[in-house]
């Protein structure tokens, strides 16, 4: 029995179709799955804690690990940037590689599925029966990774908002040190006054406070400051930081120093930007400029021109 070429594309279609629920069925399994053994192992070591357990449930639980899916190739960035997304809605942060896994599995599903339909019922690709799920598997392909892309866009963008606020951050930090305040308590009042003009570094700072209060070592603090906002001008703080609480150095000094510097670091950028404005203006010159300018300088010689051969 030989099939038209209609048959073969809907034949194509339903497969893809079937392939995407699949795909989307899985992800969203694999979300609810995750969070159940998470709460599973939770209680059970509140259990063990609280001494409600037998002895042999007891031993289960010591040995049963908190789980923890994390997908293979998934930067420790993205992760943090997604825990922080889900936190708006109420998702433990523990949650983020499965809710990573889920959205890319429905952008594959979505774009496949769209890129099928489109694909053929369009008349420039023909007739041709192979051509439909090529194309859905490349855009397939694509939404895999498409998450992935968003979510860098967004740590750049946090990142660069942090590094731009920083250098009033530690001008701040610097009053509250010459006024007397502790260094965890200069930042942690430092935090309020940026809430509302830079809520990213606000955060960052909140949390590096935190870790102040809780972790023994402040250099573990502040390397955990560096380590989640991946900025030059971060470690260089950083770093200061750290040397200056090792070794006794006055607090307010290597600050006002370190916000000095980039403060000329911002200076440098903006002069190399400002350098590069005349190479930059070149194109929109020729294009847009240059071809007016021609136009009001030469237009009534080149009608006199005219007029003079139509006479």
């Amino acid at each position: 029995m030989h099939l038209s070429l209609q048959d073969h594309v809907a034949l194509g279609g339903m497969l893809i179709l079937v392939a995407a629920l699949v795909l989307s069925l899985g992800g969203v399994s694999l979300v609810f799955y995750s969070a159940r053994m998470t709460r599973e192992a939770v209680s059970r070591r509140v259990d063990l804690v609280r001494g409600k357990t037998s002895t042999i449930a007891t031993a289960v639980a010591a040995k049963a690990p908190l789980v923890r899916t994390r997908p293979r190739g998934s930067g420790e960035r993205e992760l943090r940037e997604v825990e922080r997304l889900i936190a708006k809605f109420g998702v433990a942060g523990a949650h983020a590689s499965n809710v990573l896994v889920g959205v890319r599995l429905v952008a594959v599903a979505a774009l496949a599925l769209g890129a099928f339909l489109l694909a053929s019922h369009s008349s420039m690709l023909g007739r041709s029966s192979t051509m439909p799920p090529l194309v859905a598997t490349a855009c397939g392909i694509g939404g895999w990774f498409l998450p992935a892309m968003f979510i860098g866009k967004l740590i750049k963008k946090r990142t660069k908002a942090v590094v731009a606020g920083l250098p009033d951050a530690l001008e701040l930090l610097v009053i509250c040190v010459e006024a007397g305040l502790a260094f965890e308590d200069g930042l942690g009042r430092i935090v309020g006054e940026l809430e509302k003009s830079q809520p990213a570094l606000a955060e960052e700072l909140a949390f590096t406070a935190a870790d102040l209060k809780i972790l023994p070592s402040r250099e573990q603090a502040l390397a955990n400051f560096a380590e989640r906002i991946d900025a030059p001008s971060i470690r260089s703080v950083v770093t200061t930081l750290t040397q200056t609480l090792r070794y006794g150095t006055p607090l307010a000094l290597a600050l006002r120093m370190v916000a000095s510097e980039l403060r000329n670091d911002t200076l440098v950028r903006l002069e190399e930007r400002a350098n590069q404005l005349p190479t930059l203006m070149t194109i929109p010159m020729m294009l847009f400029i240059m071809p007016t300018i021609f136009l009001i300088v030469a237009g009534p010689a080149a009608l006199r021109v005219m007029d003079s051969f139509n006479h």
